[in-house]
């Protein structure tokens, strides 16, 4: 339904040539100041942050009444907090006001337009778009953020199945008092809050997520400050030429029980990569999987296999790399892109992936890349190859990018 919305205004504005002239994301981390937030909403944290579209969408007068209609919808709820989550959705209707007005905006306010144009394509926060008109751009990323924020709403707001029930779902009783005051209260504190048109929506999508101990997305964020960096600090002395491959990437296999860290599975998938790093594959080694098995666990697949390589492999933190985020065989290969993109590291050169025969058996299958089609939008690689049995090759798709906040616990 969203795209019908979108096309409808696309026409309506008039762009000089230079500003639909695409731009590359720029080769860095997103700066990350709310984590959970700007991982899911780049696009409104640069709303918020930025002066001079924050003072656009501050004295559009249309934006500022839809801002009240929906205020007044959700005060009218008193303290239900069924009623307030639901007032807070945004409804076909809502959609297609926003982005008319915001096609408008960007249209007639050359501030807003520049401001735009400086910093969303630069983030690649919405890759799959970057190579349209700008404004098309900002409709795409806007209904992006729309998605996400009902995802959330619905999800760990009023208790519908996410994509992966098993673990991925809410953690709380949605019929408690305990939850209901919690939402009665935020709404009480965030009352005549002010803040732009979105704020409210994002604000207690946001909520639910800590609520439900949802906040998997923000763990060691920034991570290039933390965890990798490091492998980060040496980086620009690599010589990239005189390796194979530019990093050995490990998918996570997590346990079943809260008790287990690691996996035997993820134990022995640690055990092929040193030995492939020994070898002299790459300079690096990329681990990833996050808190997935089981549902709420205390243990992040990557964290965890990186314990293993320093203290029992004795590969050093200066090699190893970590994404403790992703939930999936899918998302493993599409962070592994990100990280290669944002770290610099050159994505002409192959990525080495090692797993065990049945994993990399299942990536090698023409079922997987159909799934990343129907779960992501796209296939995070390209020139995909058989090496080994243990092993398979490929080159990133720099649609990886993308931001995907229907999956908010790693977007």
């Amino acid at each position: 339904m969203f795209r019908t919305i979108v096309s409808v205004f696309l026409g309506a504005a008039v762009f000089t040539s230079s500003a639909c002239a695409a731009s590359a994301p720029e080769p860095r981390p997103l700066p990350l100041i709310n984590p959970l937030a700007d991982k899911n909403f780049y696009l409104l944290s640069l709303f918020d942050r930025q002066p001079e579209l924050q003072k656009a969408l501050v004295h559009d007068a249309a934006l500022a009444q839809f801002a009240r209609q929906r205020i007044a919808r959700s005060a009218a709820c008193k303290n239900d907090a069924n009623c307030i989550i639901a007032a807070a959705l945004w409804t076909d209707d809502d959609a297609a006001t926003t982005a008319h007005e915001l096609s408008g905006l960007y249209a007639r306010d050359a501030a807003f337009r520049k401001a735009l144009n400086d910093a969303l394509p630069a983030s690649g926060a919405y890759a799959l778009y970057g190579d349209r008109a700008p404004v098309d751009l900002l409709q795409q990323a806007w209904l992006t953020c729309v998605r996400g924020m009902n995802e959330i709403l619905t999800v760990y707001g009023q208790g519908h199945d996410p994509r992966y029930p098993k673990i991925d779902s809410a953690s709380v009783d949605m019929h408690t008092s305990a939850f209901q005051q919690a939402v009665a209260d935020w709404q009480t504190k965030s009352a005549g809050a002010g803040g732009l048109f979105f704020e409210p929506a994002m604000q207690l999508s946001l909520r639910l997520l800590l609520l439900n101990r949802r906040d998997e997305a923000a763990r060691f964020e920034p991570i290039e400050n933390s965890e990798n960096r490091a492998a980060l600090q040496g980086m620009a002395q690599v010589s990239w030429g005189k390796y194979p491959y530019s990093v050995i990437v490990v998918p996570g296999a997590g346990p079943e029980d809260y008790q287990t860290a690691l996996s035997s599975a993820g134990r022995e998938r640690v055990r092929l990569a040193a030995e492939a790093y020994r070898k002299g594959m790459a300079p690096f080694l990329l681990l990833s999987g996050g808190y997935v098995h089981p549902s709420q666990t205390h243990y992040a697949e990557a964290i965890e296999m990186k314990k293993v390589l320093e203290q029992e492999e004795h590969i050093p933190a200066s090699s190893i790399l970590v994404d403790p985020f992703a939930r999936h065989t899918t998302t493993n290969l599409r962070n592994a892109v990100r990280e290669i993109y944002r770290y610099g590291m050159p994505v002409t050169r192959p990525v080495l992936i090692v797993s065990d025969p049945l994993q990399t058996a299942y990536i090698l299958a023409p079922f997987f890349s159909a799934r990343c089609e129907k779960e992501l939008g796209y296939v995070p690689y390209t020139s995909l190859k058989f090496i080994s049995t243990t092993e398979v090759s490929f080159l990133p798709n720099l649609d990886s990018l993308e931001q995907d906040p229907i999956d908010p616990l790693d977007p």
